[in-house]
């Protein structure tokens, strides 16, 4: 079986076809194409996200952001024409930002526009007999890939944490063998984008690459709060709600997953290049000092379990930077 797949990031689209080796197993039929949204007629180089707070309280969507969420369809539609080769294709797609209740669009977006009829358009640009499947989170897909690539990181892993940075953050979830929506799992822990610094900005602005790669913000900064982040995940996962960062929402304490430790943390994606480059790896071991520092001071299973010998066992970086396509097959086919 194969499937279009596409990821639909902050500032490109990047599609392949996705075919399915076995029932564990899944693979890239041909290159990626990738496009990017700047490229399209129309697109507004000047645009600016309306603020996260004002998009939850469902502001409605004003003329600059309903054509720029137009240009985002345009470069999805203009990716799948290049890839889709009958009009029976499986098509899939994976978009950050917070999905529509139905599923069928971004009601909430960080770095771009809210687009919630993006399946619609899609379906009636192909029409009826292409099946568009609902919108998944990129960063779910992200877990997905790691999971079904025959190289991917969580493979005969039970218990893990993933972190994929690009211009946003993705987290990912795999709990006693089974891969975890946070989404479906937001009333005891909280997305990256969700927490916030003392001086009112996201976690996210910070250490995602483009935060990195912000001459205004210090390394020692962001090699601390990645540290602490990382812990805060660990620790959240084992013990519950842990206070380390602010967040603008109850969260609870407790969940089914007490007790559990993380076997492994995984960073991918633009993340993961930058701290396999000489200047990055300085900062990578950097982080996983001040994560170590952590687990040191909080004593009992979590010391014993992460220390200095196991480190860079428990912590590793992924250079599969597919895995979201690859999850988007897999996701669809074994769906089906």
């Amino acid at each position: 079986m194969k499937v279009i797949c596409i990821d639909g990031g902050a500032s490109k689209v990047a599609g392949s076809i996705v075919e399915q080796l076995d029932s564990v197993t899944f693979r890239l039929y041909g290159d990626i194409i990738e496009n990017r949204y700047k490229d399209q007629e129309g697109f507004n180089h000047n645009f600016s996200s309306i603020d996260l707070d004002l998009q939850l309280e469902r502001i409605p969507i004003n003329r600059d952001e309903k054509k720029q969420g137009d240009v985002y369809i345009k470069t999805i539609i203009s990716t799948i024409d290049k890839l889709i080769t009958r009009d029976d294709m499986l098509i899939s797609i994976a978009m950050p930002g917070v999905k529509t209740k139905d599923k069928k669009g971004i009601s909430v977006m960080a770095n771009g526009p809210r687009i919630p009829n993006l399946i619609q358009v899609i379906k009636n640009y192909f029409g009826q007999s292409v099946k568009v499947l609902d919108v998944q989170s990129d960063a779910d897909m992200c877990v997905w890939g790691e999971e079904y690539a025959k190289n991917g990181s969580l493979r005969n892993i039970s218990n893990a944490y993933y972190l994929g940075g690009g211009t946003g953050i993705a987290d990912g979830l795999k709990l006693n063998s089974k891969i975890l929506s946070f989404d479906e799992e937001s009333d005891w822990i909280a997305k990256c984008w969700e927490f916030k610094l003392k001086n009112g900005n996201s976690l996210e602005s910070l250490i995602s690459m483009a935060g990195i790669i912000n001459k205004k913000n210090s390394l020692e900064e962001i090699c601390n709060n990645i540290g602490l982040f990382l812990f805060d995940r660990l620790y959240t996962v084992h013990k519950g709600g842990s206070p380390k960062f602010k967040v603008g929402r109850p969260v609870s304490d407790t969940h089914p997953f007490k007790g559990i430790l993380l076997d492994r943390i995984i960073i991918g994606q633009r993340l993961a290049e930058y701290f396999s480059s000489e200047d990055g790896n300085i900062h990578f071991r950097q982080i996983k000092n001040i994560f170590l520092e952590y687990c040191n001071i909080e004593g009992g299973p979590i010391k014993r379990n992460y220390n200095a010998k196991n480190i860079d066992e428990k912590i590793i970086l992924s250079r599969l930077r597919e895995s979201p396509i690859i999850g988007l097959g897999a996701k669809a086919c074994l769906s089906q």
